[in-house]
């Protein structure tokens, strides 16, 4: 069984929906300088309503340390729009305006990232898990491959896993190869599909890469056309279902932190549906299952600093 082509086409027909309307705000926020308000400090109150609508809205859960950091992001809303309070703001956003949401959520999502993170973990992607993927499906002749990267950001490991497919498949053109890469920020996902990085962004892609799937741009590098057609970006909440089924790999890192663990559960059990039998998830290095999932659904596998889980059980409902 494939993964649905009806559903990978809907979720770009979304995407393509949403950024018509907000793609030119959001992008419009990556090179916009705001000045300092004069504003009075977010209160306590004004911080929880905030804070309880991100978790309402995506699930992300921001501690009392992030009070600055929600404050600084508001503000800089409230000035574009010449709104003059944080409740005023709070009452604009939450009155079914879709598209002002979005740009929220956007400004309050974490997204640092850079091609290989977790060097062990693509290591072990590309020394371990492929080999064994690649050689039961030879055995099968099930020529479909498919990744879904789960808070893809600006889509560098997006890429970094398309560079070891590329690299592992040497007939790659005769598979189904798919790499579905989400996210709930629509700037990011402008950016993905840019497929422009600055070099301190490439700092561990080894050198026969480098020569291999980029080009120069001035001080930039562009992914090449190959890897870019190996790649979908599209828009997706984690809150909500998405219609993945069939996948081989799910990388879903450094996202679950933010959430707390009734939605962590949720999340897992999400993933494990999207997997096929067998097939194996990523997380990142301070994130696991312990606690989340008790009913074997997952085997934890660790290589050279490098770990994952595999799915072992089927997955009803």
């Amino acid at each position: 069984m494939n993964v649905s082509r009806s559903t990978v086409t809907a979720m770009g027909t979304v995407m393509g929906t949403v950024m018509g309307t907000v793609m030119g705000t959001v992008m419009a926020m990556v090179t916009a300088t705001t000045g300092a308000t004069d504003r009075c400090p977010m209160t306590d109150d004004e911080f929880k309503i905030f804070r309880n609508l991100v978790h309402k809205e995506c699930g992300i859960s921001l501690s009392e340390a992030r009070k600055d950091f929600l404050r600084t992001k508001v503000e800089k809303r409230l000035s574009a729009l010449n709104i003059g309070s944080f409740f005023q703001y709070y009452k604009y956003l939450t009155e079914k305006n879709q598209e002002e949401m979005l740009i929220f959520l956007d400004s309050v999502t974490i997204n640092e990232t850079y091609f290989f993170r977790n060097l062990p973990q693509f290591e072990m992607f590309g020394e371990k898990v492929l080999p064994d993927l690649l050689e039961r499906k030879r055995r099968a002749r099930d020529y479909r491959l498919h990744v879904w990267s789960a808070g893809c950001s600006t889509g560098e490991e997006a890429y970094s896993i398309a560079i070891q497919l590329a690299d592992a498949i040497p007939d790659v053109q005769l598979w189904d190869v798919r790499i579905i890469a989400s996210d709930i920020s629509l700037r990011c996902l402008g950016l993905a599909n840019i497929g422009r990085y600055c070099a301190d962004k490439l700092r561990d892609v080894p050198s026969k890469y480098l020569s291999r799937y980029f080009r120069r741009d001035g001080e930039h590098y562009l992914v090449s056309d190959s890897l870019k057609k190996m790649v979908t970006f599209d828009y997706h909440n984690l809150q909500h279902e998405n219609g993945l089924e069939n996948m081989d790999v799910i990388f879903c890192r450094n996202v679950m932190i933010y959430y707390e663990i009734a939605e962590q559960k949720r999340l897992v059990g999400r993933f494990a549906k999207a997997l096929n039998h067998e097939g194996y998830l990523f997380l990142g290095h301070a994130e696991t299952l312990q606690g989340i999932t008790t009913n074997g659904d997952f085997k934890f596998h660790c290589w050279n600093k490098g770990t994952a889980y595999q799915r072992l059980r089927e997955t009803h409902g």
